[in-house]
């Protein structure tokens, strides 16, 4: 009840920004689990819903980060790493399109794959070499649209991690492998020099981590 309640009050499809900062994204509750893209960007966050007090209901990331908040009046307050205390949105004119998971060509996924190795060897003049495997993604749609999102989201979490810092001073040393593997589910974890990323079919794009799941893990190959 409190999920159909919440869905009734926002528009299932739809396009928000703020009038206080230079940020917008699309919403979309048309299927089992609420997702959003912030323009500019190719992730789709999967989010879920949970309540808070005063009667207000949030959004949350898969790193259990909120963010967006729904007060009880039908307000909506947006938070990212740029406005942790939050900035109103609201829905504006703009046309909004149902956030779904691309399938792409197994020579678009290891173009993609390739690319990111080549911008980290830019970066930091070391070599992290991006393994899966291809064949099974080749033959398999369902395996091949999570891996696609997997790497595209890691290659995302590795160049922001490295440009931060402790990245490229872990880069082809602690860290010298990322292997994408077909498992019950998302996750990221370190094994030796190898980081690993999991994913898994039958859960739609909850079945691979984000972005800020692996950004975080990343982190075990700090200093």
């Amino acid at each position: 009840m409190i999920a159909n309640a919440f869905d009734r009050e926002l528009q299932v499809i739809a396009h928000y920004s703020s009038e206080y900062a230079r940020v917008a994204f699309v919403l979309d509750l048309s299927g089992e689990a609420p997702k959003l893209r912030f323009d500019g960007h190719e992730e789709i966050l999967v989010l879920h819903k949970a309540q808070v007090g005063s009667g207000d209901r949030v959004l949350k990331r898969d790193d259990e980060m909120v963010v967006l908040r729904i007060s009880g009046l039908g307000g909506v307050t947006l938070f990212t790493s740029e406005f942790p205390g939050g900035t109103p949105v609201g829905r504006d004119q703009r046309i909004a399109y149902p956030l779904v998971q691309v399938i792409p060509p197994i020579g678009a996924v290891q173009a993609v794959a390739g690319s990111i190795m080549s911008v980290v060897r830019a970066e930091t003049g070391k070599e992290i070499v991006f393994e899966a495997n291809w064949d099974q993604a080749a033959r398999n749609p369902a395996v091949r649209a999570l891996l696609n999102d997997s790497i595209r989201n890691t290659g995302s979490a590795l160049i922001n991690w490295i440009r931060l810092g402790p990245g490229r001073r872990a880069a082809g040393l602690s860290l010298r492998r990322v292997r994408f593997m077909l498992g019950s589910g998302p996750g990221a974890y370190r094994q030796g020099d190898v980081f690993i990323v999991t994913f898994g079919t039958g859960q739609g794009l909850r079945g691979r981590p984000s972005s800020y799941v692996i950004i975080r893990q990343l982190a075990q190959f700090g200093p």
